[in-house]
Order: structure tokens, then C-alpha cells, then sequence
């Protein structure tokens, strides 16, 4: 009777998500010498065109199109996605959207003869199957580290700008003291300068 009950139950599945694998050399074309094994559709990530949202293949859901995440009153993510799933003409109300697929390989470029691909598909608002929820919280998350990047990059751009301006400056002004000096201009002592609300006072 235990083993009749034990039967009855559903076993509880243990799902592992797998982040997209990147390819040798950015290659999703088998080849002889760049890639040999053929790449998984879910491996290239893809952006619209529009709007830049990342997208990718799913054998349940097709086109999958991550536009965002909300997040509820009970704290829960909702991601919005938009899918190819289905007949035709359950999509004809759909949006059109240009997925592009960046190819970044020179081996893709010879065999394709483009630099990027393109292609047109017609998507709903669906949900999506588990994975594909990972997987937007995984582009989120993406997002996210590539926001804070950019910040730290633009902050220190900004920092050897200004480091930059001040040699430059410094430069300036010790040819200047020696152009003095050789013409035999005697060199005025400094008066001290401080800046206050953005004007300069004579100290």
C-alpha cells in the first residue's frame, strides 16, 4: 500500500536554468576551423531593432522578445514578453518586429556575406515557458552589470579628461614662464585666486 502511494505522487523536477553559452570566436556556424559543433538557438542572443530588447529562440516559445519586468504588489516579478507561438492567424494582430543577430565572426561574414542579420517576425504578448522566464531574469540581470559599466567607464573618462586639461594647462604655463624668461620679461608673483559661486577673486 506505501509503494501505491508513493506511486501516486508526483515527483518534484529539479530545474537548472543554463545561461546562453557563448561560441568560439562569436562563430554560430559549424565549420572546419572556427567552430565545430553546431550552435544551440538559444545561445544567440539577438536585439529588435526598434528598441534594442534582447530576444532569442525557444523550441516551445519560438521568437521569444523580453520588453521588461513589473513588479506587483506582492513583491513578485512579472516579466512582459512577447512570443511567435502559435498559428498565423492567431498573430495577425501581433506587432512586426526586426530581430538582428550581430555576427562578429569573420567566418560567419564570409559564409553569410553580411555583417549582421536580419529578419522580420510577427510576435504576441504570451507568457513563456520556465526557461524562458530565467532567462529573462538572467538579460536582467545582464542589464544591469552593463549599466553599472558604463557608469564606472563614463566616470572615469570624465576623471582623465580633466587630468588630461590640467597638464595641458600646466604645460601652458611653464612655456609661458620661459618665453618670459628668455625675453627678459620679469615674471609678476602669483596673486592667489579663489573661486567662489563661479567667479574668480582676487585674494
Amino acid at each position: 500500500m506505501a509503494e501505491l502511494a508513493n506511486k501516486g505522487k508526483h515527483e518534484e523536477k529539479v530545474r537548472v536554468f543554463t545561461p546562453p553559452q557563448p561560441m568560439l570566436n562569436g562563430c554560430i556556424l559549424p565549420g572546419p576551423v572556427a567552430q565545430m559543433q553546431a550552435f544551440t538557438g538559444s545561445s544567440v542572443r539577438a536585439r529588435t531593432e526598434k528598441t534594442g530588447r534582447p530576444a532569442w529562440w525557444c523550441k516551445f516559445d519560438k521568437v521569444v522578445v523580453f520588453d521588461g519586468v513589473e513588479e506587483n504588489e506582492d513583491g513578485k516579478l512579472k516579466f512582459e514578453t512577447r512570443t511567435s507561438k502559435g498559428l498565423t492567424i492567431a498573430r495577425r494582430r501581433g506587432d512586426t518586429e526586426t530581430v538582428v543577430i550581430p555576427l562578429d565572426c569573420s567566418h560567419c561574414q564570409e559564409m553569410l556575406n553580411r555583417h549582421e542579420w536580419k529578419y522580420d517576425v510577427q510576435v504576441c504578448r504570451r507568457v513563456v515557458c520556465w526557461d524562458c522566464r530565467e532567462r529573462c531574469r538572467w538579460e536582467m540581470e545582464q542589464e544591469a552589470v552593463g549599466a553599472a559599466k558604463d557608469g564606472v567607464d563614463a566616470e572615469v573618462k570624465t576623471e582623465a579628461n580633466r587630468e588630461r586639461a590640467d597638464s595641458v594647462l600646466q604645460a601652458d604655463q611653464a612655456r609661458e614662464e620661459e618665453m618670459r624668461i628668455k625675453s627678459g620679461i620679469e615674471c609678476a608673483p602669483r596673486t592667489p585666486v579663489t573661486i567662489s559661486y563661479g567667479v574668480q577673486i582676487g585674494v
